[in-house]
């Protein structure tokens, strides 16, 4: 853990509990491509939503992050040293979290969305679908504090369960680990930077699929599945779900092999069936 320096930080919180809202895609009209004809998959209608079209751009500090899914959900942005992370023109004129840019050093910034309650977030031997539309940075690893970009997580290595959304060396992979064993989806596409993509991640029995879309080309997005012995994820009393950057069992972003993501954020989903 960092030296007696580092500063440990919950910048805003909110709980809620709304309806469901129907699925919607990014606003239309897409920026600066008059030519552009791009047809994308709505995200879900899930029991877990996060947008941030609410938000007016500028320090992310102190705001409400409500959530628009089906659950209640308490939602915190954590930061850890100095807090960076900001609200920022989105994709096709929504607004999108900015998490801070790499430094690779432990006094650098970090942020992460810290997700509760812990139930819902438990999918045991339930089929699940989680994801979010991400835009990564040029630079965003390269030493052992920062050597990846985590999207979505719950359940750290050494945890009996995990699962989770990477895009290690800008290639997205899905890792989903049970009782029984681990399932690992990785896609060969590489992750241009400055390009807006949805990451999706679904388990179905013993079945993992992997989808990633493009959303700034009519392409049909790249889907991948790996079968294999998961078993349950029972994960009651374990560390929250996180995006964006690793936490741990005491609710804060961990101090080593961190792995922020560095980038934008957004439509970041949860379904448990």
């Amino acid at each position: 853990m960092p030296g007696s320096m580092t500063k440990w930080g919950t910048v805003g919180v909110t709980l809620v509990a709304l309806a469901a809202v129907p699925s919607c895609g990014p606003a239309a009209g897409a920026e600066n491509d008059e030519t552009a004809a791009v047809t994308t998959t709505p995200p879900p209608d899930p029991q877990l939503l996060i947008t941030f079209d609410d938000q007016e751009q500028g320090s992310a500090a102190g705001r409400d992050i409500i959530g628009e899914g089906s659950a209640a959900a308490e939602i915190s942005l954590l930061s850890r040293n100095k807090q960076k992370a900001t609200f920022v023109a989105g994709h096709q004129g929504g607004i999108a979290l900015r998490t801070p840019p790499y430094s690779g050093e432990s006094s650098g910034s970090f942020s992460a969305l810290r997700i509760e309650p812990e139930e819902w977030l438990s999918p045991g031997l339930s089929d699940f679908t989680f994801g979010a539309d991400v835009r990564l940075d040029a630079k965003s690893n390269g030493t052992a504090i920062d050597n990846g970009d985590n999207v979505m997580q719950r359940g750290l290595y050494a945890d009996a369960a995990q699962y989770k959304i990477q895009v290690d060396k800008h290639h997205a992979s899905c890792v989903i680990r049970g009782t029984d064993g681990a399932v690992v989806v990785k896609s060969k596409a590489l992750l241009t930077s400055s390009k807006w993509y949805r990451l999706t991640c679904h388990r179905s029995d013993k079945t993992v699929k992997l989808t990633v879309q493009n959303l700034e080309t009519n392409q049909p997005p790249e889907t991948l599945e790996k079968t294999g012995p998961i078993g349950t994820l029972d994960m009651i009393g374990s560390e929250p779900l996180s995006v964006g950057a690793k936490i741990g069992e005491d609710g804060e972003i961990i101090g080593s092999s961190t792995d922020q993501f560095n980038g934008l954020l957004d439509n970041i989903s949860y379904e448990r069936s």
